[in-house]
């Protein structure tokens, strides 16, 4: 039996840009546990921590740039939550302006996951 690696759960994510819809609600808002399972871009997802995992590995094999990658995904687990808080804020306060901010701010961290898991993809050299 052989022992799966961080970059081995790489394969199942994917981003998908939900536009902070929380869509078929289940446990306090939450978006049903299959849509957001492997969705990166999902603000209520373990996935991004896998993804993580992936580039901690590649940081402690020296890979170049690993650290650098490492560092954009804090910002952008940063981003994806509080744009989903901007977004409950914003909706509470009827400021449709805001709303629109918060999920373009969302959308913008989903494309950079997008990236930077592409990037995760890429077999160290």
């Amino acid at each position: 039996m052989s022992m799966r690696t961080p970059s081995d759960d790489l394969a199942a994510l994917h981003v998908r840009a939900c536009r902070l819809a929380h869509e078929g609600r289940e446990d306090r808002g939450f978006c049903q546990r299959a849509a957001r399972a492997d969705n990166l871009a999902c603000a209520h997802t373990m996935a991004r921590w896998r993804l993580k995992a992936a580039l901690d590995a590649r940081v402690a094999a020296g890979v170049p740039g690993a650290a650098d990658a490492l560092a954009r995904w804090h910002a952008l687990d940063l981003a994806v939550g509080q744009a989903d808080h901007d977004r409950t804020r914003a909706e509470s306060a009827g400021d449709r302006a805001a709303v629109a901010a918060a999920i373009a701010a969302h959308d913008e961290a989903a494309a950079a996951l997008a990236a930077l898991l592409a990037e995760a993809r890429v077999p160290a050299a």
